[in-house]
Order: structure tokens, then sequence, then C-alpha cells
């Protein structure tokens, strides 16, 4: 009996190095992140359509951004359709989805902690929803 005593007396509780759930929410966080990266260089081309014709309704006489951007819809359907839709609506569903996942894998977190790990994918949202609203304006 001494001996089953000396055993459970040297036993210690067992310890666990790492957790598994704290090395899936970085890769979650880094793969949200690569995502958003991307997500952003495909939204630079709208920018940079808006940006081009803000500047031709700066420089030329009697036209507007709004005119121009018709203008513009009205020549190029389908890629004004890609890109000032299509495009940035699955970029809301992908990032959505990104930060549903770190939500799910950091435990539920509030607000503010939550935006501390998706601030990235949150911008890339608001972004993406500017975007369709200056399509459909």
């Amino acid at each position: 009996m001494t001996a089953f005593e000396e055993t459970l007396t040297g036993m210690t509780r067992p310890g666990v190095p790492e957790l598994k759930h704290q090395a899936l929410l970085a890769q979650a966080i880094s793969k949200g992140r690569s995502k958003s990266v991307l997500s952003l260089w495909w939204m630079s081309i709208p920018l940079y359509v808006t940006a081009m014709l803000l500047m031709k309704s700066a420089y030329m006489r009697n036209t507007t951004l709004m005119s121009n951007l018709h203008e513009f819809i009205g020549r190029e359907k389908y890629a004004a359709a890609l890109f000032f839709l299509i495009a940035p609506a699955v970029f809301i569903i992908i990032n959505a989805a990104s930060i549903r996942r770190i939500h799910y894998l950091s435990g539920g977190p509030g607000p503010a902690a939550l935006l501390r790990r998706a601030w990235f994918n949150a911008a890339v949202i608001i972004v993406s929803v500017t975007i369709i609203i200056i399509y459909f304006s």
C-alpha cells in the first residue's frame, strides 16, 4: 500500500503546453489577412476607375463624377458590373466569413477584441460597401 501512496503523492496535474485552438486562431488570422490583402488589391481597380472619373470631372468643364460614372457604366456594362458590383459582393462574403471564423476560434470575444483581431477584414468590407454604393448612386 505504501508504494501506491507514494505513486499518488508523486503524481502532478497534467499540463498542456500549447492549446490547439491558439494555433488554429493564429492560422485563421493570418489567412484572413492574406485574403483581405488580396481583396484590397482587387478593390484598387474600381477605386482607380473612380479616381480617374473624378479627375476627368475636375479637369473637363460641365461634367460631374456621376455623369462620368453613368457614361462609363453605359459603355462598359460587363466590366462595370464586375468591378463595381460582383467583386465587392464576393469580397464582403469572403471577409465576413473570415471574421466569423476568427470570432468562433477566439471563443466569442467582445466587439472591441474582435475588431482588434480582424480590423483589416472590417476595413475591406467598408471599402466594398462604399464601392457598391458608388455604383448604385
